[in-house]
């Protein structure tokens, strides 16, 4: 601990060297809305860092006993009435009910502005992280004169921060205040979650203002945060106590403003593909991720090869991939709501997505780690942080090595066709037998279309269409052009067919077009293939 303190302190000089020209450069390019994104994302996570290097800072003081309190006369009411305020501008952009409830008592209080400040912007941050659109936030503010069981002694203040959010499962509930301890509900949209830094971080300068931190907390019904601190001079010692005035300036504007920019930006859903470029020619990418700033960035630096679409978990990713049909997904792995292995699970086991490549990032690059994303059909890995050339790169590859086994090709068809049999997953192979199936069954209806086999395969006409196109680089009637020609020159080869009969065997009552679709299948047409079987 005391390495890495030394280590933060290193940490902080260069950030600032980072900060800084940041706020320059972002008004240097304030009417460069790209150029201002992307900054825009450095100086969040920046900001971030800066803040969680002050509270290991914070943690390595408290270790060494060395966090001093230093105790002002002052206006408590009004220095938490100050903080309350703080956040408004946020609670309005959210629609968040939020309320400050408390009534000012005519009593002298004394307090460590710094720490209290600190106290309220953990608590408050994490209601509103937690708390989702619409929902409410309740500060309330009680100077409790009078003794109270299994309390402080009083006086003391009473502060409740009391969200409508996510909750915290029972059995999370006596770790909560424990360093790096994270909580996650899969099961719900606004889990409760954190770095495990600010809530540990908050209980210990509660206990070092001799005063008590309590929570109660159900899922999907919200959690109330409870600090009782004394107030009175007499409840600090001599060395905590500060005989300057206590100063009223509220520090929390940056973090504030920063919080505010991430709750802002995050929103549910994804782009829709009206919002996507009208460029057919460039392949469909959905990135999943649950950071907002990683997610982002990803999709304005792969904008200019793909059409690309977003979900911030697994679960809406898998409901996009099911509704766009992508031809490849990115996906992280730790996200609530659903994870990247399940969703890729799921993606594997849909015969409508089974053949979408899904390449997954992750933290963990352990092989054991590897071997569970292979199992469950992953077709390649990205251990964070990663060199966005690289990522560029695989997916470039992925997508290449599908076209080796395009289908579009003007011969071969036959060969192919095994040798795409032998990359794909038992699913596709299973489709693809029921595709060629079902269009060699109905080979004399010359009407045979694809809403027709789409019927007959259970499949929407713009999920078959897509994913035949994915699998075989072919539109779907093209791909029956090619079956019905290459089942003609399967009776062609039996010698006991004419061509008229065999045009009627395969549904096309055109020579002239039969004879076409026939030389650009194999080069020649009928009458000069059997011509050249002859000869050989």
């Amino acid at each position: 601990m005391r390495f890495f303190t030394n280590i933060s302190h290193e940490f902080r000089t260069p950030l600032t060297l980072i900060i800084d020209p940041l706020e320059q450069l972002m008004q240097n390019f304030k009417d460069d809305k790209n150029a201002r994104n992307t900054l825009s994302i450095i100086n969040r996570n920046a900001q971030r860092l800066l803040h969680l290097i002050n509270q290991l800072l914070y943690f390595r003081r408290i270790e060494n006993g060395k966090l001093k309190l230093s105790v002002s006369k002052g206006n408590l009411f009004q220095y938490l009435g100050g903080i309350f305020e703080s956040f408004q501008e946020l609670a309005e952009h959210q629609q968040i009910d939020y309320q400050f409830l408390a009534e000012e008592q005519n009593v002298e209080t004394w307090f460590d502005t710094e720490k209290i400040e600190n106290i309220l912007y953990n608590l408050l941050s994490n209601a509103f992280k937690n708390t989702p659109v619409s929902g409410s936030i309740i500060m309330s503010v009680n100077f409790v004169q009078s003794e109270i069981e299994n309390y402080i002694p009083a006086p003391f203040v009473s502060i409740c921060i009391k969200d409508s959010g996510s909750g915290i499962a029972k059995e999370h509930l006596p770790h909560i205040f424990d360093r790096f301890y994270k909580v996650g509900q899969t099961n719900s949209e606004n889990s409760f979650s954190s770095s495990g830094i600010g809530l540990a971080l908050t209980y210990e300068i509660v206990q070092a203002l001799h005063g008590e931190i309590r929570v109660e907390s159900e899922p999907e019904k919200g959690s109330s945060f409870t600090v009782c601190i004394p107030y009175t001079n007499d409840r600090f010692g001599t060395d905590e106590i500060s005989q300057t005035a206590a100063l009223t300036d509220i520090n929390i504007e940056d973090r504030v403003n920063v919080l505010k920019e991430q709750l802002i930006i995050k929103e549910s859903g994804y782009e829709t593909e009206d919002e996507m470029p009208d460029d057919n020619s460039k392949p469909i990418l959905l990135i999943v991720e649950d950071n907002f700033d990683l997610r982002s960035f990803l999709m304005q630096t792969l904008r200019s090869g793909y059409r690309v679409l977003g979900a911030e978990n697994g679960r809406i990713g898998f409901e996009i991939a099911c509704k766009e049909i992508p031809d490849i997904i990115i996906s992280d792995i730790m996200m609530p709501v659903m994870d990247g292995i399940e969703m890729c699970k799921l993606i594997k086991l849909d015969v409508s997505t089974s053949h979408i490549p899904v390449v997954l990032l992750t933290a963990k690059g352990s092989s054991y780690d590897q071997k569970i994303g292979y199992d469950v059909g992953a077709d390649s890995y990205l251990t964070k942080p990663f060199s966005i050339n690289v990522l560029k790169s695989r997916l470039k590859n992925i997508l290449n090595a599908r076209k080796k086994y395009s289908l579009s090709e003007s011969s071969g068809f036959k060969q192919k066709r095994e040798l795409l049999n032998e990359s794909i997953g038992e699913l596709d192979k299973k489709f693809l037998k029921n595709l060629t199936d079902a269009i060699e069954e109905n080979l004399e209806d010359e009407e045979l279309n694809i809403s027709y086999i789409a019927a007959q395969l259970n499949m929407s006409h713009s999920t078959l269409y897509r994913k035949i196109k994915a699998l075989t680089n072919l539109t779907a009637n093209e791909y029956i052009r090619k079956v019905r020609i290459n089942f003609a020159e399967q009776l062609l080869l039996t010698g006991q067919y004419n061509i008229s009969e065999i045009m009627y065997r395969i549904g096309i009552n055109s020579s002239s077009y039969f004879r076409q679709c026939f030389k650009e299948e194999f080069g020649m047409i009928p009458s000069e293939y059997l011509q050249k079987l002859k000869e050989n």
